[in-house]
């Protein structure tokens, strides 16, 4: 007797899994049902303190019955490997230097399986004999990627994640009995939509990014204003007052049928990040800033940061540089 995979279930598993790790991390990236990546920034390997701290919070997340292995190290395809070799429920933790891996196994390189047989066919069974070669024999043999693989093994991963976005998007709308010009009815509108979006957001531990105001006027002329916050320490009274204040200051082509708030961006509500990683959260929404800025402007990023440099020099100029803060 054979029974069918319900594919369905496991997606909805998945997605629920998946859901309760974007509430604790802004970054995450999936590969089918056997592999989720999250992105730590300025959190390394060798700490061991935030380590088990990362590790209890995913694990807060993830069933048990899943078995998880946890993996850390410097890069996505690093963390991945420091995941196989870890046990279900446990976190290995990864220096990935070139004397740490020269024994591992080439079955290991995050490369597709035809590519490590053909690998293994030449007898580079591990990476301390991949290394051992020169990196333009592996560009001639098996291309770009050779080039990948010759660094990979030479303790070098800069592979980073490909961010996985959720939209989620919180809608009410008011249609007029009649058309109206009244601006006390559009501001208690206004006022008893948002607090409906309110509601729903609370419901899903969210809190907007952005908010689109669309108001229709007669003839179908479309009026529409984006919003956008900066932060989320707000209550829901600070984005009425904005939003009729804006109202206020419009003049409509005409009396309006029908109103819309639409709740465009969310973001995840998460005291237990904060608390444990309050500096990152603010990393993350000021590099969400200045990426924003450079796309608006098209112009290179005008913010920087001090970085030491050589700061055990005789030459006070030569121990601290400035470098952009994105790069």
């Amino acid at each position: 007797m054979f029974f069918e995979q319900d594919d369905q279930y496991y997606s909805d598993v998945f997605d629920k899994l998946v859901r309760s790790l974007l509430k604790l991390f802004d970054s995450i990236e999936v590969e089918e049902y056997k592999c989720i990546y999250i992105s730590i920034p300025n959190v390394h390997a060798s700490l061991s303190d935030s380590s088990s701290e990362i590790a209890k919070m995913i694990l807060t997340a993830i069933p048990e019955c899943f078995k998880a292995q946890l993996g850390l190290s410097q890069g996505k395809y690093s963390s991945y490997i420091a995941a196989l070799l870890s046990s279900p429920g446990k976190l290995k933790t990864l220096e990935f230097k070139k004397t740490n891996i020269r024994k591992m196994s080439t079955y290991l390189l995050p490369v597709s399986d035809e590519l490590k047989k053909r690998i293994c066919f030449l007898g580079l069974n591990d990476f301390q004999k991949i290394s051992g070669l020169e990196r333009k024999y592996l560009l001639f043999q098996f291309g770009k990627v050779g080039g990948f693989i010759w660094d990979f093994v030479n303790g070098v991963d800069k592979s980073k994640i490909k961010p996985l976005k959720i939209l989620d998007e919180f809608s009410k709308e008011i249609e007029f009995s009649e058309p109206t010009d009244n601006y006390d009815r559009l501001l208690v509108a206004v006022e008893s939509l948002l607090i409906e979006c309110f509601i729903l957001l609370q419901i899903g531990n969210k809190y907007p990014k952005k908010i689109s105001l669309v108001c229709v006027s007669m003839g179908g002329f479309k009026w529409i204003k984006l919003v956008t916050f900066k932060t989320h320490e707000y209550e829901k009274e600070y984005a009425i007052n904005i939003l009729k204040r804006i109202v206020q200051n419009h003049r409509f082509p005409g009396p309006v049928e029908k109103i819309r708030i639409q709740i465009d961006e969310v973001e995840n509500e998460n005291g237990v990040q904060l608390n444990l990683f309050s500096n990152l959260r603010k990393e993350s929404s000021l590099k969400n800033a200045i990426n924003e800025f450079k796309m608006r402007f098209n112009v290179e990023s005008p913010f920087y940061k001090i970085r030491d440099f050589e700061p055990y020099s005789r030459i006070p100029e030569r121990r601290k540089i400035l470098v952009r803060y994105d790069s």
